[in-house]
C-alpha cells in the first residue's frame, strides 16, 4: 500500500474486533508520530500506550462516540484494544497550545494504522481531566486528544455529499458511508 491508497482508504472505524494488538505496531505508530511535522521542531508531544483490560474500561466511560449515528457507541464487545495518548508537555512548550502537532502526529499515526490492518478513531470528545486521573498524569502533561484501536469490526467508506450533508450514516450493509465534498467543491480558481 503507498501513501495515497492509504489516504483513500482510512476512515474511521468505531467497532472492534477484540484482538490484541501487538505491543511492537503500537510502539511504531508512535515512531511515526515522532517524526510527524512540528512548528519550529519543538517536538512538546510525548504518547502513552493503553492496552491493558482494566485501564481501557475506566477510560471507555470518559469517551463519546459518532454522536451522528443512533446507535454509535461500541458495545462492550466491539470496544477499541487500545488507545495512544497524545500528550502536549508544557514543559517544553509553556502556552500548552499543542492541537497542530497533535494533528500532525494522529494524522501519521492513523495512516500507518491502516497500513497495518488496524482501524482508528481520532477521539476529542473526551473528559480530559478524568482521564488523567486514571493515568496518574504529570501535571506538565496535557491530555490532547485519544486515538482508539483496534482490528476493525466494521466498514467504513467515503461517499460523494449531497446537498451539503455532512452526517455520516449507515447503510443496508452497516457500512459507515462518510459523506466528503467534490474536488470541485474545495478548489478555489484564482
Amino acid at each position: 500500500m503507498n501513501v495515497h491508497e492509504a489516504i483513500l482508504s482510512r476512515r474511521t472505524i468505531r467497532k472492534f474486533r477484540q484482538d490484541k494488538i501487538e505491543k511492537d505496531k503500537l510502539i511504531t505508530l508512535i515512531d511515526c508520530a515522532r517524526l510527524a511535522a512540528y512548528g519550529a521542531n519543538m517536538q512538546p508531544l510525548k504518547f502513552a500506550v493503553i492496552d491493558d483490560k482494566a485501564t481501557l474500561d475506566k477510560i471507555f466511560p470518559n469517551t463519546k462516540w459518532a454522536a451522528y449515528l443512533p446507535d454509535g457507541t461500541p458495545k462492550e464487545n466491539e470496544r477499541p484494544t487500545a488507545y495512544i495518548a497524545i500528550l502536549g508537555d508544557s514543559a517544553i512548550k509553556p502556552s500548552k497550545v499543542f492541537e497542530v502537532e497533535a494533528g500532525a502526529a494522529v494524522t501519521t499515526m492513523m495512516l500507518e494504522a491502516v497500513e497495518m490492518g488496524l482501524g482508528s478513531c481520532w477521539l476529542g470528545a473526551i473528559q480530559r481531566e478524568e482521564i488523567k486521573k486514571i493515568l496518574a498524569l504529570d501535571e506538565s502533561l496535557e491530555l490532547v486528544y485519544l486515538l482508539a484501536l483496534g482490528y476493525p469490526a466494521q466498514e467504513s467508506k467515503a461517499v460523494e455529499m449531497n446537498n451539503g450533508e455532512i452526517k455520516y450514516y449507515l447503510d443496508e450493509n452497516d457500512t459507515i458511508n462518510v459523506p466528503k465534498r467534490s474536488l470541485e467543491d474545495i478548489i478555489v480558481n484564482i
